[in-house]
């Protein structure tokens, strides 16, 4: 009999599956329409939103979900006021951001004079959308928090769905004032399909304002807050470093190529982790013993191992027939990439099975010294690899980082919480 814990894994599965397929689809449209060089153009802004979302967000969402779910499930007006105070500082700071290096980013996403008219859709759309996400992700922490999956799953394939049908004629029609706004899309979608559950969105209402709003910071969360603010600044800004790096090295054709395989890694670890992490982080907080959480991660390797190897091992034998589905038949030239890509990728799943905990357990140290050393270890492996073997170094480089990122994780891990010891 299927737990109900795998039950709701699947079932968010299959949501993340549909905003996955609806990604691809649009880069699909995207490379018909504008050609591959835009999915640099939009990998870019991505990166630019991502780090701006992850200073909005501060953190919130995993401390918000360990501290309703565990001490403090019984104040969570508390938490969700202390969790809003912060998110709205994070937002400032990411509005102050944007208008202090404006000039940079227009530069990074190629948006000059020429393009001066696209300026303010830019503004308006991180404004808009910077607020959307910190409302919807303070409301997925509360249902999160209170083990609402059915309300998570639903609102996320609605999302998806919505975000598809509204992004493809705007691609379509409007070609990169469209590819920006489509961008900017899925947290406002999101955030209308959570207000949709009409009664939910009450509930927390009156939770919010269970009492009078007071602006308050609670350093617990804090920890998270630094956390974010690490993950927000590395990975993303890495990843600006090595595109304009292969653009020097090898030109934008291939750099774009690069950016679709890349991309194509990025939907199926994102598929996995989001899909088992809706159960995964609460039975992570909730394990109090070596042995507890030792039980937890095994589930978690078996399940990323059954559910990803089959469908990194298909996608590698059909990749011939995949790679023009999904883009063009010109990406097939650098099809070499998809190997090391999908490696990466098994590699990445299985080390974040593990170093999970180390949010789950507020290890906030030792996250911030991981993110930025195995940040650095995949520039500076994709610095020199990149200049001995071209584009390719870009993807050895990723399946390099992970593996070594991997055996740290299960050597330290093991170590500190014994998982390995026998009673």
């Amino acid at each position: 009999m299927i737990s109900k814990g795998s039950l709701y894994t699947v079932l968010n599965g299959v949501a993340q599956l549909v905003k996955a397929i609806s990604t691809l689809v649009i880069n699909k449209v995207v490379v018909i329409t504008l050609g591959s060089s835009a999915l640099l153009f939009v990998g870019n802004l991505k990166s630019v939103l991502s780090i701006l979302q992850q200073i909005s967000g501060a953190g919130i969402y995993e401390g918000a979900v360990k501290y309703i779910t565990g001490e403090y499930k019984d104040r969570t007006t508390f938490i969700l006021q202390a969790s809003l105070s912060l998110m709205l500082i994070g937002f400032l700071i990411s509005m102050a951001l944007y208008f202090v290096f404006s000039y940079q980013l227009y530069a990074l996403l190629q948006l000059g004079e020429n393009k001066s008219n696209l300026h303010p859709w830019l503004a308006c759309g991180l404004v808009l959308s910077l607020l959307c996400f910190v409302l919807h992700t303070l409301m997925q922490s509360f249902f999160h928090g209170l083990k609402s999956y059915k309300i998570i799953v639903r609102s996320t394939l609605i999302s998806s769905l919505f975000t598809l049908g509204l992004s493809i004629p705007l691609i379509y029609y409007f070609n990169t004032l469209g590819l920006m706004v489509s961008v900017f899309i899925p947290s406002v979608s999101l955030l209308l399909t959570y207000l949709f559950h009409f009664r939910s969105s009450l509930s927390f209402g009156r939770v919010l304002f269970g009492t009078p709003f007071r602006f308050q910071i609670f350093k617990p969360i804090l920890s998270f807050t630094m956390m974010s603010a690490v993950a927000a600044m590395v990975f993303p800004s890495v990843l600006i470093v090595i595109r304009s790096l292969l653009v020097d090295h090898v030109g934008i054709q291939l750099a774009s190529y690069w950016e679709g395989y890349s991309r194509l890694s990025l939907f199926i670890s994102s598929l996995a982790i989001s899909s088992i992490s809706l159960y995964y982080l609460p039975k992570l907080v909730e394990a109090n013993t070596g042995k507890g959480l030792f039980k937890v991660v095994l589930w978690g390797v078996k399940f990323l191992a059954i559910v990803a190897m089959p469908a990194l091992i298909i996608i590698l034998l059909l990749g011939s027939y995949i790679i023009p589905l999904l883009y063009s038949s010109s990406f097939l030239e650098t099809i070499f990439l998809l190997k090391w890509e999908l490696l990466g990728t098994f590699l990445k799943l299985l080390s974040f099975s593990v170093s999970f905990i180390m949010i789950a357990k507020k290890l906030t140290t030792v996250f911030v010294i991981s993110e930025l050393i195995s940040g650095l270890l995949f520039l500076g492996l994709s610095m020199f690899l990149i200049d001995k073997y071209g584009v390719v170094g870009a993807s050895i480089a990723f399946a390099g980082t992970y593996f070594i990122y991997l055996l740290w994780s299960i050597i330290y891990f093991g170590n500190r919480f014994k998982f390995f010891e026998k009673d």
